[in-house]
Order: C-alpha cells, then structure tokens, then sequence
C-alpha cells in the first residue's frame, strides 16, 4: 500500500566530508593470547561479518552497503562498495570485512521506484530518537533529519530488520513512487545528521560518515 506524505519533496544531495579511521572500531576486540601486536592487526583487518537484513514486502529490492573515508589530510576519498544483491524470501545476507561495517550506509532500490534523481538510502537513526528506540512509518514520516552512517558491529554475524514502504515524491519531472527506508530499532549512529524531509533519504554521492 501506498502511504502518501503532506508534501512531496526531493532529497538533497551530498557532499564530501572529513571521516575519521575505521581502526578504532576494532581495537581491543581480539582475545588477550593473540601472539603479537603485528598479528593482532592481521587477525583484525582479517575479520569478517555476515550482515542479514528482513525485508518484508520488498522482493526484488537491490541493497548495496557502501563504505567511505577519507585520508587524513581529506584530499583523498576510499570507497568500497559490496556488490548489489536481491532481497529473496525476505532477506538479503552480505559477508563483509568488519572493520566495513563502521561508518558504513546502505542504499535500497525497489522495482516500483520511479525517476527519482537518488538513490533510496537507509535511515540508521532519525531526529529526536535514541539508540534502541521504535520507529513506526507513521513516525519515521514526520521526522525532518536522519544518519545513513551505522557505527557498526564486532560480532561475526548480526541481523537487523529493515523497513521499505513505497511513498510518492517528488521526481525529476514529476511526482512518482519512490521508498522510504529505515531500520525499525535505532540503531548506534555516526554523524553527519542530514536532511530528510518526511522521513526520506536519499544520496546522490557517497556517504562520508564521522
């Protein structure tokens, strides 16, 4: 079912800023008899996480995570993206490098989607919400800013319920159906904090996270 908002809108568009390295996400995480510092780092980089979203209602939807940072002076950007995968009977699952997860954003595109000019993006936390708080689409609709930067796990495995509703918006000629998509638990959240006009966000660049 369609949900209509009181207006339409088009979401903004991105633009680079600092982030801060991902190492300090996996710092301590390795038990106290790992044989070296050197290997510690290794065992660390080696680490991965199996990242499965629940997605009622959105088969066929592609899902994308993405992670970028930037050098320490900020003229450099690293991107790295995981390939685009379907949602099948209700659930999309990635096997990525842990220390991704920090600071990472994910992108949703539904098949009813039309001409929007972005690209649908995941709202880890909105305005106003604490980390564990519930998050209906009759409230994730009202709010005006959301994160599309997780600060992401250790665990070697975590699922997470995902919530894509179709909407109409604002396109690039006209008004169509595009996606609202959040998580229906806040999630631990890194700024920036963005504009997300009646709870939708969307990217038209990479996401740096902070």
């Amino acid at each position: 079912m369609t949900h209509r908002t009181t207006r339409t809108h088009r979401p903004y568009g991105l633009t680079f800023r600092s982030g801060l390295s991902g190492a300090a996400l996996l710092a301590g995480t390795l038990a106290a008899t790992t044989p070296s510092a050197h290997a510690q780092v290794e065992d660390s980089a080696a680490a991965r996480t199996t990242l499965t979203f629940t997605v009622e209602d959105c088969e066929g939807c592609e899902v994308q995570l993405v992670n970028a940072r930037s050098t320490l002076d900020a003229d450099v950007v690293h991107v790295w993206e995981s390939r685009t995968k379907e949602v099948r009977d209700g659930e999309v699952a990635f096997r990525i490098p842990t220390r991704r997860t920090w600071g990472m954003s994910a992108t949703v595109r539904a098949p009813w989607e039309g001409h929007t000019g972005y690209v649908t993006t995941v709202a880890w936390r909105y305005n106003g919400e604490g980390v564990g708080d519930p998050v209906t689409l009759e409230k994730a609709v009202t709010k005006k800013k959301a994160s599309a930067c997780w600060e992401g796990v250790r665990s070697r495995a975590v699922t997470v319920p995902l919530v894509v509703e179709k909407v109409r918006v604002d396109g690039v000629r006209r008004e169509v159906d595009g996606s609202i998509a959040f998580v229906p638990t806040t999630q631990s959240w890194l700024a920036p904090m963005r504009p997300a006009p009646d709870g939708v966000l969307g990217s038209q660049d990479v996401n740096i996270c902070r």
